[in-house]
Formats: C-alpha cells, sequence, structure tokens
C-alpha cells in the first residue's frame, strides 16, 4: 500500500464549500490507469488530478471524471496549479510555468492576487454534426444562437437561451443528453446567458461523463468564450470578463476569462479545503 500527499481544492472562488472541489493527488508516476480511474470513481467528483512527472513541461496532470480520463480540463488545470504552487512543486516565486497533459503543454500564470490564468487549447467549431432540434429536445430549452460543438481538449455542445429564468429552470433529459454527447463525442452541453448587467452566466452538464452538473466548469466556460467570439457577441460582454456559475447547485463560482484574437485564458482563485495523504 503507498501512502501518497493529496489535497481537494475549491476551484473558482475564494472560500471553502464554493465553487467547484477537485482532488489532487501528488507522486503518482507508479499509479496504473486502472488505479487512476479507481480513485476518481471513488471521490466522486467532476475530476480528479494525478501529478506525474514530464519532460515537456514543469509537471505532467492526469485528469480523470469518475468514468474516463480527459485531455484537458478547466477547473483541475487551475486547481492542480494552485497546489503544485501551494506544495512547492513549482518553486515559490515561479509565475509561469506548463502543465503537459493529454491534450498538449499549457502555459499558466500566477497572478499577483493569487489567481491562477491557464491558455486552453486552441478552440475547434464544427455546427454541421448537430440537430438543433434534438439538443433542443435534450436540453428541454430553446436556444436564441447557434448550436455549437466547440472542442477545446473536451468536446462541448455550446448554445445560449435567451434569460436568466430559462437558464435556471432548465432540467435536461439525462437519457438524451447522454446519448447525443455520445453520439458527437462530447463531453456534455455548456449553455448560457447575457443578464441585462452583460455579466455571462453559465450551466455544464455532463451525465455521459458521470456529471449530472458540474458546479462551475473551467472547459465549459472556455467553450462558451469561444462560442461568444464565433457569434460575434465579444463586444457586448468584453475581451475580458468574469462569468457566474454555480448558483444553481448552491456553489456560486466566477471565472476568469480572456479572449485575445485565437487564444482564450481562463482561471480564478482557489481555496484548499482537504491536506492530507491518500492510502492506494
Amino acid at each position: 500500500m503507498r501512502k501518497l500527499p493529496f489535497k481537494q481544492v475549491d476551484v473558482f472562488t475564494d472560500r471553502s464549500f464554493a465553487g467547484n472541489p477537485v482532488a489532487v493527488v501528488f507522486d503518482a508516476d507508479g499509479l496504473s490507469d486502472q488505479q487512476m480511474q479507481r480513485v476518481a470513481k471513488w471521490t466522486n467528483l467532476s475530476e480528479t488530478t494525478f501529478f506525474q512527472t514530464s519532460t515537456k513541461g514543469d509537471y505532467r496532470l492526469r485528469i480523470f471524471s469518475p468514468k474516463s480520463e480527459l485531455p484537458f480540463a478547466g477547473h483541475p488545470t487551475i486547481g492542480s496549479a494552485h497546489a503544485a504552487l501551494e506544495a512547492g512543486l513549482v518553486a515559490a516565486g515561479q509565475t509561469s510555468f506548463v502543465q503537459e497533459c493529454a491534450a498538449g503543454q499549457v502555459p499558466i500564470t500566477a497572478e499577483p492576487d493569487g489567481a491562477i490564468m491557464a491558455r486552453v487549447p486552441t478552440a475547434k467549431i464544427n455546427g454541421s454534426t448537430l440537430d438543433s432540434g434534438q439538443v433542443r429536445a435534450a436540453l428541454g430549452e430553446s436556444a436564441v444562437g447557434p448550436v455549437l460543438l466547440i472542442d477545446v481538449g473536451p468536446k462541448w455542445i455550446v448554445t445560449r437561451v435567451a434569460s436568466e429564468r430559462q437558464l435556471y429552470r432548465m432540467n435536461p433529459n439525462r437519457a438524451m443528453l447522454s446519448n447525443l454527447s455520445r453520439r458527437v463525442g462530447a463531453s456534455g452541453a455548456s449553455v448560457y446567458t447575457i443578464d441585462d448587467s452583460k455579466t455571462v452566466q453559465v450551466r455544464s452538464f455532463a451525465p455521459a461523463e458521470g456529471v449530472v452538473e458540474d458546479p462551475v466548469c473551467g472547459s465549459g466556460n472556455a467553450a462558451v468564450a469561444a462560442h461568444i467570439r464565433e457569434v460575434g457577441l465579444t463586444e457586448q460582454v468584453g475581451a475580458e470578463y468574469t462569468a457566474r456559475q454555480g448558483a444553481a447547485l448552491g456553489r456560486d463560482g466566477r471565472v476568469r476569462i480572456r479572449i485575445e484574437g485565437e487564444d482564450i485564458y481562463l482561471g480564478g482563485l482557489s481555496r484548499t479545503v482537504v491536506d492530507g495523504v491518500l492510502y492506494v
């Protein structure tokens, strides 16, 4: 039995028991894929990460949902970078470093206020594989913008609804959304609205990955940012904005987004709530 350092970090928040939790396991070079998947299923969080050594970056990060390994995910990247700095895996005072993951090398920056920002993999957009009627039936709400399949490492079905009321009354058909997600190779659906104060509000549903609703989803927000850019709404919300997500689950979080041409950066604050060891 191995004894591995372990943290649980709430991401996209500056207080405990808000935002989105990620479980972080250090010194995971000797773990098999099957062991990591079992741990991820046991934590029962939307994602669990495992630090391994890297020849291409400052560290390699393996990211698992309860059902599968993911090439990239936003809140695990941000929360794990926070944990790496806190644990000394990245040198104190080092403000720029690189995460290797299945999607490639991800540049990360530590901001002066403690926030972590990461450049997400370049978004690839495809609307031709989606039937808007099927998406509407799965989500139970009508879209006001195009329904797009957006790949930012994981793929998300992304669309916009007209109001906060529509967003927060949404109750997707899990079976239909799971089947649709599997058919197009998506993690799930991220849906957003822009409220009267020009604030972007988001919900993300990934039942195909064993996550009915992700409290505050980084890759989902990155896909939303790509949708906003694609449909010409960047000027309305700004090239830098802070999205809200998690209120529907009582875990209100804030995701910082910055759009620079083809590049999308996401990030925010994090807070460690569990610090101990894991016996594997």
